[in-house]
C-alpha cells in the first residue's frame, strides 16, 4: 500500500521536474487529494467526537475499511488483456469497476434484480459515469472532509431533467413538483427503499487474526427520509454494536439507484401509522424480533432519532436474539443529516389525498 502511494508520489514529482509545472486542468484532476484517494469522508465521520471510534476505540488507520479507499491509478485503469497490462479508459468508466468497492450499491443492483423491482435508470442500462463526473472521481485538488461538502460532489438530477429530450424528460410543471417549494428533494419521492447494513458488531479488535463475529442484516423494506441543508431527502441508517454489546446509531443523507418514476404519493408520506406516532411524541419502533429474525416496517420513517427504537441483537449460542443495551445508544446524524423538527411531523400528519 504504502509502495503504491510513493510511485504515485514519485510519478507526479517526475512530471514536475521533468515535464515543467502542472497545468491547471492537471491540477483539477490531482487524483492524491480526492475523497476516493484519501478516504477522508469515512474517517472525518468515524473519528467524530459522536462516532463509532467512541465506542471502538479502535483508530480509523486500524480498520479494514482503508484498505477500500484507491491507493493509485491501477485500481480503476490498470486492464488485463492477450497482450498484457493496458491502462483502459474503458474499464475505469465500467460500473462494475465501481461495484468492486461500493458495495451498499451492488448490493442494491442485487435485491433490485432478485425482486424484479430495477429503478429506470439501471432498467436503462445506464451505468455510474452516466451520471457522475471525472472531477468527482480524480478530485479537483482540493481537499474534502465529506462527499456532501459544498464542492465535492456535481451530479444532480437536474442535470439531465431539465432538458426537454426524448431520453431525458424535463420535470412536468405539476402540483407535486410545486407543492413543496424546493424543500423535498427529487429522491426523497422517486427513490423506492435505501438499502440498510443492520446491527453489525464489532465484536474483534483490528490487529488480530479473527473475523468480528457479525448479524450484519441487509433490509430494504423501508425508506428514511432526513433533511440536508433545509431540505427533506432519502436517508438511510446503520446500526453497530461495539465489543461489550454498546450500541450505535447513525443516520446519514442517502442517495440509492433504485429510482421509480412515477414519485410517491401523497398519502405515502402524510398521515402515516409512523408519521402519526412520532408526531404525537411517541416511540416508534421500526422493526420487531419474531420467529427467530427482524421484520421491518415497510414504508416511510421520517427521521427523529430520539423517538426511534431500534432493536439490537446479540449472539446467544449459535441463535441471535434482541438485547436490553445497558447504556443508551450514541446517535449520530452523520454526513450532514438534520432530524425532523415538531413542526415538519404536524404537516406531515395531515393526510393528504393524491391529486394531480
Amino acid at each position: 500500500m504504502k509502495r503504491k502511494f510513493c510511485f504515485t508520489l514519485f510519478f507526479v514529482s517526475l512530471l514536475i521536474l521533468f515535464g515543467g509545472p502542472l497545468h491547471a486542468e492537471e491540477q483539477q484532476g490531482c487524483f492524491i487529494s480526492s475523497l476516493h484517494h484519501t478516504g477522508e469522508g469515512m474517517r472525518y465521520w468515524y473519528e467524530a467526537k459522536d462516532g463509532f471510534m467512541a465506542i471502538s476505540g479502535v483508530p480509523y488507520n486500524s480498520l479494514g475499511c482503508k484498505n477500500c479507499h484507491v491507493q493509485s491509478c491501477d485500481d480503476c485503469h490498470l486492464q488485463k488483456t492477450e497482450e498484457g497490462l493496458v491502462y483502459s479508459t474503458e474499464i475505469a468508466r465500467s460500473s462494475d469497476t465501481c461495484l468492486k468497492c461500493h458495495a451498499r450499491e451492488e448490493a442494491t443492483r442485487k435485491y433490485d434484480e432478485m425482486h424484479e423491482c430495477q429503478g429506470v435508470h439501471a432498467a436503462s442500462n445506464m451505468g455510474c459515469m452516466d451520471c457522475h463526473s471525472k472531477k468527482e472521481v480524480h478530485g479537483d485538488g482540493k481537499i474534502y472532509s465529506s462527499m456532501r461538502q459544498d464542492g465535492a460532489m456535481d451530479t444532480a438530477c437536474t442535470n439531465c431533467h431539465t432538458k426537454d429530450t426524448q431520453d431525458y424528460p424535463a420535470l412536468p410543471d405539476t402540483k407535486s413538483h410545486t407543492v413543496h417549494k424546493g424543500k423535498l428533494a427529487c429522491n426523497a419521492c422517486h427513490v423506492q427503499n435505501s438499502m440498510t447494513c443492520y446491527n453489525c458488531h464489532f465484536g474483534v479488535l483490528a490487529k488480530t487474526k479473527s473475523k468480528p463475529k457479525s448479524f450484519a442484516m441487509k433490509a430494504k423494506d423501508f425508506l428514511l427520509l432526513v433533511k440536508y441543508k433545509g431540505t427533506v431527502t432519502s436517508g438511510t441508517m446503520q446500526s453497530l454494536v461495539g465489543k461489550n454489546n454498546e450500541p450505535f446509531i447513525s443516520y446519514v443523507p442517502y442517495f440509492t439507484h433504485s429510482i421509480m418514476k412515477e414519485g410517491r404519493k401523497c398519502e405515502q408520506c402524510h398521515g402515516t401509522e409512523a408519521v402519526k406516532t412520532l408526531a404525537s411524541s411517541q416511540t416508534f419502533t421500526p422493526a420487531v424480533f419474531k420467529d427467530g429474525k427482524l421484520e421491518f416496517y415497510k414504508g416511510i420513517i421520517p427521521v427523529v432519532p430520539d423517538l426511534l427504537n431500534w432493536p439490537f441483537l446479540e449472539k446467544k449460542g449459535e441463535q441471535w436474539v434482541p438485547f436490553e443495551p445497558k447504556t443508551k445508544p450514541l446517535v449520530q446524524m452523520a454526513v450532514y443529516a438534520e432530524p425532523f423538527t415538531p413542526d415538519d411531523l404536524k404537516k406531515l400528519k395531515v393526510k393528504i389525498k393524491y391529486e394531480e
